[in-house]
């Protein structure tokens, strides 16, 4: 059973992505940042204003993006591995002699290496669909985000335990030390609409909504050691999932080279059940953003002006992205950014990026991710535009 809590968050983030997060190919490559530089695809995940800035030789683009970060500062998939393969090991044995001191010590440094850590992992997914028009743009947007937090309890009597069943019969089942884990799988199917409101020489002014319906499954597990298994993570006993209607909004300002923007995400408020009694609560989130974009190079710095909560890590986050793009040649991209949280709930990371852009309609974007506390992760996308 290798890298079980990885492999959980990974396959949650394929079918579902983080809250108040972007996975993309480019963006990432800027950190996320990307509401109100962004192109008339890509910026729609972030602003749905964004899907007005198309040129004259747009008239149709299809991009799909995945990606994920973990931050595993103690080690505890490696160790939570070792552990679940060590008693896995005892439960085969035991079943024909006594434990023995040796496998007593073992035992107990393997609980002792999981006390009082943990992860966190978040990834995620999107389609865009975007059919570029004068009169209104419209992008159909599929989006699937996943965030998921576990920690360990460790029962000290359980150290008593294993010492007094030295050269006696043990099991395993009686260790009550255990594994809790939390978070959520958001899932959203919405269609971006944006128009030009206002047009002049020197710049213009986009709106864009993007009415959706999002579903969310939470996650509420706890089991014990002896009874781990990454398989039951997303088991019905410890998932409750529940639909509603919202919608994203967002303005956009041009003005010569420099462009500033506002978006409100998740507009409706709306709580959600978790099976341990608690609510996760998904309420607007607002971001203001300023950027500069040029022939060849961007840049943008976005804000969220108030705080959210991440289900998984009890805490509150609230996120300041910066990056840069250059394009040395027609076909080449290169990125840069830098994220901070402003509540210290999340780690602070640094990323780079990548694009290649073939005859102007086959684009391959690559992001890697690294932070404080062994955070890492990654973002790629493959597009088509006409």
């Amino acid at each position: 059973m290798k890298n079980p809590l990885l492999a959980v968050a990974l396959l949650a983030a394929s079918t579902s992505v983080v809250a108040n997060e972007n996975f993309n190919g480019r963006l990432t490559g800027m950190s996320g940042a990307g509401y109100v530089t962004a192109d008339y695809v890509d910026g729609v995940l972030s602003n749905p204003s964004l899907g007005a800035t198309f040129g004259e030789r747009d008239d149709f683009a299809v991009v799909l993006n995945v990606g994920a970060t973990g931050s595993d500062k103690d080690d505890l998939i490696d160790a939570m591995d070792e552990l679940v393969d060590y008693i896995d090991m005892l439960d085969r044995i035991t079943n024909f002699r006594d434990l023995d001191p040796s496998m007593a010590t073992g035992l107990i440094d393997r609980i002792r290496d999981i006390d009082d850590k943990t992860v966190y992992v978040q990834g995620g997914a999107s389609l865009v669909v975007a059919i570029p028009n004068e009169y209104l743009s419209a992008s159909l947007v599929v989006k699937a985000n996943a965030h998921v937090g576990a920690a360990t309890l460790i029962d000290q009597g359980d150290y008593d335990l294993i010492r007094n069943s030295v050269n006696n019969p043990f099991d395993t089942a009686d260790l009550k030390s255990s594994v809790i884990g939390k978070g959520a799988l958001v899932t959203e199917v919405g269609v971006a609409l944006a128009k030009t409101l206002f047009e002049n020489e020197r710049g213009r002014l986009l709106v864009g909504v993007t009415p959706k319906r999002v579903t969310v499954e939470t996650i509420a597990y706890h089991a014990t050691v002896a009874n781990y298994d990454e398989d039951d993570f997303d088991a019905d006993e410890y998932t409750l999932k529940s639909s509603t209607n919202s919608f994203d909004a967002g303005v956009t300002l041009i003005d010569g080279n420099l462009r500033y923007g506002l978006v409100v995400k998740d507009a409706i408020s709306k709580e959600f059940a978790a099976v341990n009694g608690e609510k996760m609560r998904l309420k607007p989130l607002a971001t203001a953003a300023v950027g500069y974009q040029s022939g060849w190079w961007t840049a943008e710095a976005a804000l969220d002006l108030n705080t959210v909560t991440l289900f998984g890590l009890n805490g509150d986050v609230q996120i300041l992205r910066a990056g840069v793009e250059v394009s040395p040649l027609s076909w080449l991209q290169l990125r840069a950014g830098l994220q901070r949280d402003l509540e210290s709930t999340l780690e602070n990371t640094y990323s780079v990026g990548v694009g290649f852009n073939i005859m102007n309609t086959f684009n391959l974007d690559i992001a890697g991710v690294t932070g404080d506390n062994k955070t890492y992760g990654g973002a790629i996308q493959l597009g088509l535009r006409f």
